[in-house]
């Protein structure tokens, strides 16, 4: 099957157009590096949809084969954002949770810059809160990582958060790996213990409608919402996974599929860019649940009663950080790890338990 890994931007000053790779491409070193300038242009676009149908959206993107950014920081450092306005209407930017970073009105064709401090560590939604929540779900939105100045515990176990953050059970947890449960600390210069989910939803009647120039009202975006396409960074379905068998994950699904040893914690970013709820589920293993936010101010919230989830649910605007263990799956009996009988290494789904998501597309 093709990989639906593009976007063709509509033209850009009446003049340009492009294909480009969607978000969570392969992460690298120089990908994930923390940053404190950021040049963004809000442009419309033509995005390939699972079934091939051509949708229109709008992105925010970061030269012209980027689109939807993943921003990545380091907590206290001055942040500065310039945003361009290519498309013909109005927008805007926010961090959700940051007050200092919005920037309320940019027209078209004009050049706006916020400066701020970057807060505290920890996973943010950007997006355009002009029009509320129309423009969001159009695809002006992306992930705004925070990365923490000092994220050590007391005794040397690197965390997501900064020390300052850090209450005694988050410290126990992080401590505990690599030592009294088997197998290896997490670590934050390995990327293949992080992964972005970025979700979202996208109603093809009300794209077409602002496709046509339609002055849609934002205040009945909500009553008549239909969703028919759900995506993490961009892709669905059969595209958001490694289908060539290897251990190395090339391309968008890098930064969506988890890969890893019995042992190694890997770090799961998850963000809620649209209106749907999600309940999000992995197969064969429990997750801890590190933080989340106020899904009404974004306020990040570390948690101080940790234990394993099934399933957690994601709100509209909400961000949750997850760590999957990767621990001998439950149904494995002792006896039988690692299995001789079935392939390996072993691979699990991961699904919405939503019924939404499962028979809309």
């Amino acid at each position: 099957m093709k990989r639906r890994s593009f976007l063709q931007m509509g033209a850009i000053g009446g003049a340009l157009a492009a294909t480009t790779t969607l978000p969570g491409s392969k992460a690298s070193a120089s990908d994930l590096e923390t940053e404190n300038h950021f040049d963004l242009t809000i442009a419309p676009a033509m995005a390939e949809m699972i079934d091939g149908e051509m949708v229109y959206v709008l992105k925010y993107f970061r030269g012209l084969d980027e689109p939807s950014p993943e921003l990545r920081v380091r907590e206290g450092e001055p942040i500065t954002i310039t945003i361009r306005n290519e498309d013909s209407r109005p927008h805007s930017f926010w961090v959700f949770g940051v007050p200092d970073s919005s920037i309320g009105w940019i027209p078209p064709g004009q050049t706006r810059t916020t400066t701020f401090t970057a807060p505290t560590a920890g996973s943010y939604l950007y997006f355009d809160h002009y029009k509320e929540p129309l423009n969001r779900i159009m695809g002006l939105h992306g992930a705004f990582i925070v990365e923490p100045d000092d994220g050590d515990t007391a005794n040397g176990s690197e965390t997501p958060y900064s020390a300052s953050q850090l209450n005694p059970q988050m410290q126990a947890l992080f401590d505990a790996f690599g030592s009294t449960f088997p197998g290896d600390r997490w670590r934050a210069s390995d990327l293949e213990r992080e992964k972005l989910w970025l979700v979202t939803q996208i109603d093809p009647t009300l794209n077409a409608r602002m496709e046509s120039g339609e002055n849609v009202d934002h205040r009945s975006v909500v009553s008549s919402f239909l969703p028919r396409y759900f995506t993490i960074n961009g892709l669905s379905g059969f595209d958001t996974a490694d289908h060539t068998g290897g251990d190395q994950h090339d391309g968008p699904t890098g930064r969506i599929e988890p890969s890893g040893r019995e042992g190694e914690p890997c770090l799961l970013r998850c963000l809620n860019a649209g209106l749907a709820c999600h309940a999000l589920h992995i197969h064969g293993n429990h997750c801890f649940e590190l933080a989340d936010s106020d899904p009404n101010t974004g306020q990040i919230l570390l948690s101080d009663n940790i234990y394993k989830h099934d399933t957690w649910l994601l709100h509209p605007k909400q961000t949750i950080d997850m760590l999957l263990p990767f621990e001998r799956p439950p149904d494995v009996p002792a006896e039988s790890w690692p299995p001789e009988e079935e392939t390996f290494p072993l691979r699990y789904v991961m699904h919405c338990h939503f019924e939404l998501s499962q028979t809309a597309a």
